[in-house]
């Protein structure tokens, strides 16, 4: 291994987690879309630390909606190792979003999932998606798959990085079509989509012994986009089905599940470089 991949492998990126509270510090809104026992950063660090993880990344919990004050204080903290992940829309003036970038946003989430809230109204959304990339920023796309295909569809000559969030939600319980799975597969084969490889603890309703049999899906997903796949834990596993998972074991998932040094280098530091750094 050279120098340069030397240094790199000794960096981990997750990019995927969520932070909440103190909450006498960070309130949420009364109404909030849910309320889960407080995961500060100084946690999230903690686990961080515990897995050998040097970046994080963290995306915006619904319960904050545009409200970015914990977000932007993790991130100053960790002085520029960690980035985050908005939620914004049409409504959101540009001195917003340039404070949002120079505290270290570098993307906007769009959710799709029906206990979320969030603008649904695909003109709109595309709008915001072009303004932000004017930043730099990607946009990252969380539903599942049958309400996520139709907007790739809608939107496959934008040539905007679009990251798809969970590996689109697959579910043991009601799995995909080969139709729904073989257009996932050609969309990822637009080198301006991504695949992030998280989410796996979800697949069978928590169940850790079904993790294998979401390795074969997981790896196909990898495979079509072995340049622009990520990995996160999704901690602290807000509305989950279960026990939450190891941390440590979804670390490990992805690790066996690239196989070897080249490509697990790929998923855990360069790639998130190129989309983050």
């Amino acid at each position: 291994m050279q120098a340069t991949q030397a240094r790199q492998a000794d960096n981990v990126w997750d990019c995927h987690t969520h932070i909440y509270g103190p909450w006498e510090q960070f309130p949420v809104p009364a109404d909030a879309a849910y309320r889960l026992e407080a995961a500060p950063m100084s946690s999230l660090l903690a686990m961080h630390e515990r897995l050998g993880v040097t970046h994080g990344v963290i995306v915006q919990a619904a319960c904050y909606r545009h409200d970015h004050s914990a977000l932007l204080a993790a991130i100053a903290a960790t002085g520029g190792t960690y980035r985050g992940v908005a939620l914004v829309d049409d409504t959101t003036d540009d001195g917003t979003l340039r404070a949002l970038h120079a505290g270290g946003v570098r993307g906007i989430r769009f959710n799709f999932m029906g206990h979320l809230p969030g603008e649904r109204d695909t003109d709109k959304l595309l709008r915001t998606a072009e303004r932000v990339a004017a930043l730099g920023w990607h946009v990252l796309l969380h539903g599942r798959l049958a309400e996520l295909l139709p907007v790739l569809d809608g939107w496959a000559g934008v040539d905007i990085p679009m990251v798809i969030d969970h590996m689109a939600r697959p579910s043991l319980q009601t799995p995909w079509t080969d139709d729904q799975r073989d257009a996932l597969l050609a969309h990822l084969g637009n080198p301006h989509r991504w695949i992030k490889l998280s989410g796996v603890d979800r697949f069978a309703g928590g169940d850790a012994h079904a993790w294998p049999d979401a390795q074969t899906l997981a790896r196909r997903l990898l495979d079509a986009a072995p340049d622009r796949a990520i990995w996160g834990t999704d901690w602290p596993h807000p509305n989950i089905e279960g026990a939450a998972p190891d941390d440590l074991a979804l670390l490990t998932f992805i690790r066996d599940l690239c196989s070897d040094d080249a490509l697990a280098l790929a998923v855990l530091a360069d790639n998130p470089l190129r989309l983050y750094g």
